[in-house]
């Protein structure tokens, strides 16, 4: 389904696309065990919803792996943010473009997710639809375990999205 990406662009299994819907879980898939609070529900979502997905496990998100995806997708990100813990921001993508102030994302550190977001519309011939799931949280402890309460909020969460991006279709 995506398109084809010149030579030293992400790997195919970011670009590469099986499903309409496409979720990002970010966080750090190379701490196994311990991975991001995102990454830990999404890959512990039911076995009928990753049926419906192409979950895609990332750290920080980059301008290429949504220009890349074909027309018509819906996009999730599910990350978690800096601050109250617990509290969840749903926020539709043509919301975060045009911020005054940032969104400051936990894994997406270099560059504000709105920043990439805004970057991957440009160059695309089809705004994407999509929604940011952020899950407050005081700091991001990658050599922990990730909170039990805080993976099935962002697990209830995600696919509450998706069963509304499906119900669209």
């Amino acid at each position: 389904m995506g398109r084809h990406v010149l030579p030293g662009g992400p790997p195919d299994s970011l670009t590469a696309q099986r499903a309409d819907i496409v979720v990002f879980a970010c966080g750090d898939p190379a701490h196994g065990e311990h991975d991001s609070v995102a990454i830990a529900a999404c890959t512990s979502l039911p076995a009928e919803v990753l049926e419906r997905i192409d979950l895609k496990l990332v750290g920080p998100m980059r301008p290429e792996y949504l220009r890349d995806l074909a027309l018509g997708t819906h996009v999730v990100i599910a990350d978690t943010v800096p601050g109250t813990p617990g509290q969840l921001e749903v926020t539709h993508f043509g919301d975060l473009v045009g911020r005054e102030h940032p969104l400051e994302a936990s894994s997406s550190t270099i560059q504000p997710l709105d920043e990439v977001i805004a970057m991957a519309q440009l160059v695309r011939s089809e705004p994407i639809s999509g929604r940011f799931l952020g899950l407050g949280v005081e700091a991001v402890d990658l050599t922990a375990p990730p909170d039990s309460t805080a993976v099935e909020q962002m697990r209830t969460a995600v696919v509450t999205v998706i069963d509304e991006l499906t119900a669209q279709e």
